[in-house]
């Protein structure tokens, strides 16, 4: 059933990352040898089920991003390296544009330690309930609680509810492309691309996460990270 459809990934690489507290973008800090962002695509190289990856990196990394890590590490399935625009949603927007149909997995550069099995199982829920959109998360630890102004506390969410949103995504491409072309319309901006689809009224399911699937936001995720990795080895 799954080949029936070309597989695509949009990588989301074009974030600086100001909380890295750092001059080099993240995706392209060292992590056990490697770039952070060369860890991700490698998982995605791996993943039979994909065809093609598209990378949307800054402007000016495009080059580093091309020599040094696609190149350098024989990355054969990225087939572009796009220029993302000045947010997250305009970044795979962009992306997105590069791909004509089939499945699209929406996944963020700075989660390296994604499993091949995390992609697969993304697409084998969306064709097999016939859905628009599928996003992997885990059910949150912490007990969650809204605050308003002042840190003044409203109420307490019911934490079995709750689940933390995680990438991969998949999607049906001519369902995600839509709501990206309708939220630029419209002027909406959300969180992540699953939330897209709900605004707009499509199907979306979750689907087990991994807690260990982190995406690489300060300095004490990227030692996290290469904790995590030691463990995995």
């Amino acid at each position: 059933m799954y080949r029936s459809y070309k597989v695509t990934a949009v990588i989301a690489a074009a974030g600086k990352g100001s909380r890295m507290k750092s001059p080099t973008n993240k995706q392209f800090l060292v992590l056990k040898d490697k770039p952070v962002l060369a860890h991700t695509l490698a998982a995605f190289q791996k993943c039979e089920l994909v065809d093609a990856v598209v990378v949307v990196s800054g402007r000016e990394d495009i080059a580093h991003c091309r020599e040094n890590i696609v190149s350098k590490f024989s990355l054969t399935k990225v087939t572009d390296v796009l220029p993302g625009g000045p947010t997250r949603q305009q970044s795979v927007s962009r992306g997105l544009e590069a791909v004509e149909d089939g499945i699209v997995i929406i996944h963020d550069g700075a989660r390296p330690i994604i499993h091949p099995g995390l992609i697969e199982e993304g697409i084998e829920l969306l064709l097999e309930q016939g859905l628009d959109g599928t996003a992997c998360a885990v059910p949150v630890k912490d007990t969650v609680k809204m605050v308003g102004r002042g840190e003044v506390v409203e109420r307490t969410l019911e934490r079995e509810k709750l689940r933390a949103v995680q990438t991969p995504q998949c999607f049906l491409c001519e369902a995600i492309k839509e709501v990206h072309r309708r939220a630029a319309r419209e002027g909406i901006e959300a969180t992540d691309d699953l939330a897209l689809l709900e605004n707009y009224g499509y199907s979306a399911k979750l689907y087990g996460g991994r807690y260990d699937n982190i995406k690489i936001t300060t300095p004490e995720d990227l030692l996290l990270a290469g904790i995590l990795m030691e463990g995995r080895s």
